[in-house]
């Protein structure tokens, strides 16, 4: 039997699922057993962090155990798509009821299909749960409109780092921990850094500097997504340490009595990582390649 190929085999703007998912499917399992129970999930996080694939692979597992689990059917639809959005307003109309699994779910709000949802939340349109994926509008919208019931949130945030390393296992491993250090822990930036360095064995340390400038773009795209000057001032301060930091530290050092609110967005932008030590919580913007340009461009 062939074994199934490296995640990073795919192009880096392709979503993953099926056997190439393979560093969130904790978090797809988990997502399962609540649309199963009726549960609507909020997945929100910044550009490229893997709403895609996550519910892709949601879609695939149900596919997969339908029959055997009596599992209901799951209806993927893209709200970037008008054809899409306008099945959503048609209503249900297949039997038995799907698992609603909806993508890009920012462009809901420019038009009156997001009340066709908000009606679906409040009565027996639906039998089971909704996946409503999206970045921080579809976030912001959601707790501005007091959906905080109907939709229990699962930000997405980076990798963590025995995720990266099984991400960036193609790489060869004399070349592992330089590229982590390049790439930090964020999904994309890590398949951008292993298929330019699959790309170009014979000089990967070039294709590391070559990942930087293909990034730029998603780099400011990013950027763009920063809201309030908190934001800016905590970001440019971990940029700059480029090093795991406290919580406390971080709000001395910014002048803010509390950053949680200011790091949980920063976290679910894709912009730092967040994980807990033994001596507490530590803070980081672990990817060289994007402060490296944070800095070139004077933010």
């Amino acid at each position: 039997m062939t074994s199934p190929a490296p995640l990073c085999d795919a192009h880096p703007e392709t979503p993953v699922f099926a056997t190439q998912f393979t560093c969130r499917t904790s978090l797809a399992q988990n997502l399962l057993s609540r649309c199963l129970r009726r549960q609507s999930i909020l997945l929100y996080g910044g550009p490229k962090l893997g709403k895609t694939s996550v519910l892709l692979h949601l879609k695939w597992l149900m596919n997969q155990h339908g029959e055997s689990f009596a599992m209901p059917p799951a209806l993927y639809l893209d709200m970037k798509d008008e054809a899409a959005r306008a099945q959503l307003v048609r209503g249900r109309r297949a039997s038995p009821a799907p698992i609603l699994l909806l993508d890009n779910c920012d462009h809901l709000l420019n038009g009156n299909v997001v009340d066709t949802l908000c009606e679906a939340l409040h009565t027996d349109f639906l039998e089971h749960g909704i996946v409503g994926a999206g970045g921080r509008p579809w976030r912001d919208f959601v707790v501005d409109q007091n959906w905080a019931i109907a939709f229990r949130p699962a930000p997405l945030a980076v990798l963590v780092q025995g995720e990266a390393r099984q991400l960036l296992k193609v790489v060869a491993p004399i070349y592992l921990d330089t590229a982590l250090a390049a790439g930090g822990t964020h999904p994309y930036v890590l398949k951008v850094l292993a298929h330019n360095m699959l790309s170009f064995p014979e000089d990967p340390l070039s294709a590391i500097r070559t990942s930087g400038d293909r990034l730029v773009s998603f780099f400011e795209t990013c950027c763009d997504a920063l809201g309030q000057s908190a934001e800016h001032t905590l970001l440019k301060y971990l940029v700059q340490e480029a090093r795991p930091i406290t919580p406390r530290e971080a709000a001395v050092a910014v002048g803010l009595p509390s950053i949680k609110s200011v790091a949980d967005a920063l976290c679910c932008l894709g912009l730092i990582s967040r994980w807990n030590l033994t001596e507490g919580a530590m803070l980081q913007a672990n990817c060289q390649l994007f402060n490296d340009w944070y800095m070139a461009t004077a933010r």
